[in-house]
């Protein structure tokens, strides 16, 4: 059977469909309607004038706790979706991805300033919330009705007192299934209120939810056996011990842990947007977890007794599968569906996984062939395009630009398109 990446963008669509992987009503948004209506976008966004597509394509051979999945990815950059397939297609032969996930809720912060007071609340903050706490549960729980019901609900109520006279309470809500900004506000700004109305002394600053959400983390873990790692003059095993040594570099230099780190959110970023998650909200939440002590997310050894490289993520993701523009966005909640409508939790995992893989393939090419090799494949693809070259004439106009590397331009490219077209007059 023809491999999936080589088929066109119809002929992938009917596979699809053969495999009722999509229906008919997918088959029409994916080619005969808008993405997103105009109807839906000019109420999603103030002023309004168009939108703005990016390519939506699906990674290969992930298999994740057991399950064979095709991974939605909305990127721009060429090689983002071929070389997560490509790792994923690696781990797959042994086995996949296995996860586990931590999902224990938000915590919003209630701020409170004390100009009598510059470092302590001496115990009065603490006290107030110890006596008023079943009626601060009452108030959270009124705020969103319908929160427990789904699953979620504030789950924990705690007091800190900083420098300079801020003093705060802490609320720990679980949102459920949904990514949960809406939610956690909406309860902060409820009890804020009821709390400012019967505190003396202290002045409420600000009630917000925090973007370091270290209580939502999720972890994947693969195998590579080394017989599926080499190159054409590396064997699996040195390709292995590369990587490691890669990985450890990351870890001890700041300077690679930037660009190491890059890689991995290329296939998250890649597929938080394509299921209409925040993208801000998760790169704020996972360089929040980041420090002179954990400078990158991914840890990877060798298992010599099974002869395996071994690749570990451990990673914040305050995803949600239901809610805000994953309920508006036609496109988001048709990538949903290709994941088989997974719950918050499960959809944490895939993510993982997919930057565990994009991370894989990003150190394996940079440590053999180099990382310029088989992007550029997928630039000169560009180029061509960019030139205006038609689909007949892609394959010719890359052939050419591949030839001589260093001189591949969007002007050479301009050049070999000309060329080919009078040539054929």
């Amino acid at each position: 059977m023809t491999k999936f990446y080589e088929l066109s963008t119809g002929e992938r669509l009917a596979r699809l469909r053969v495999e009722d992987a999509i229906d008919d009503g997918d088959l029409r948004i994916l080619t005969d309607e808008p993405a997103l209506p105009t109807a839906v976008a000019a109420n999603m966004v103030e002023n309004q004038i168009g939108n703005f597509p990016v390519p939506l394509g699906l990674a290969d051979h992930f298999v994740i706790d057991g399950e064979t999945l095709r991974v939605p990815m909305a990127v721009e950059e060429p090689s983002v979706i071929a070389a997560a397939s490509n790792a994923a297609h690696r781990i797959a032969r042994a086995g996949g991805f296995r996860t586990s996930v931590h999902r224990d809720g938000i915590t919003a912060q209630l701020v409170f300033t004390n100009n009598d007071s510059l470092s302590s609340d001496n115990g009065g903050l603490t006290r107030f919330v110890r006596e008023h706490e079943p009626a601060i549960r009452k108030v959270a729980r009124e705020a969103h009705p319908s929160l427990e019901t789904h699953g979620g609900g504030l789950r924990g109520v705690s007091v800190s007192v900083s420098a300079e006279g801020f003093e705060e309470i802490d609320l720990l809500i679980d949102p459920g299934d949904a990514m949960g900004a809406n939610v956690v506000n909406t309860i902060a700004e409820a009890v804020a209120k009821y709390c400012a109305e019967r505190l003396d002394g202290l002045d409420l600053l600000m009630a917000i939810l925090s973007n370091d959400t270290g209580n939502q983390r999720a972890q994947s873990e693969a195998r590579i056996d080394f017989d599926n790692l080499p190159t054409r003059d590396m064997d699996g095993a040195e390709v292995a011990r590369r990587i490691v040594a890669a990985a450890r570099f990351a870890e001890i230099s700041p300077l690679r842990a930037a660009t190491h780190n890059k890689g991995i959110m290329n296939g998250i970023n890649a597929v938080v947007l394509a299921t209409g998650n925040d993208t801000r909200n998760i790169n704020a939440a996972v360089y929040a977890d980041l420090s002179e002590q954990r400078r990158t997310w991914t840890k990877w050894s060798i298992d010599e007794e099974r002869r395996q490289l071994v690749g570990h993520i451990d990673i914040p993701l305050p995803l949600g599968s239901v809610g805000g523009a994953m309920s508006t966005l036609p496109m988001a909640k048709f990538s949903l569906k290709l994941l088989r409508n997974p719950d918050a939790r499960r959809l944490m995992g895939i993510v993982a996984s997919v930057g565990l893989a994009s991370n894989l393939a990003a150190m394996r090419a940079l440590v053999t062939r180099g990382i310029q090799e088989g992007h550029m494949n997928l630039q000169f693809k560009s180029l061509a395009m960019s030139a205006g070259a038609k689909s007949s004439e892609l394959e010719q106009v890359v052939a050419g630009l591949r030839s001589d590397p260093a001189k591949a331009s969007l002007e050479t490219a301009t050049i070999l398109l000309n060329q080919l077209r009078n040539t054929s007059k």
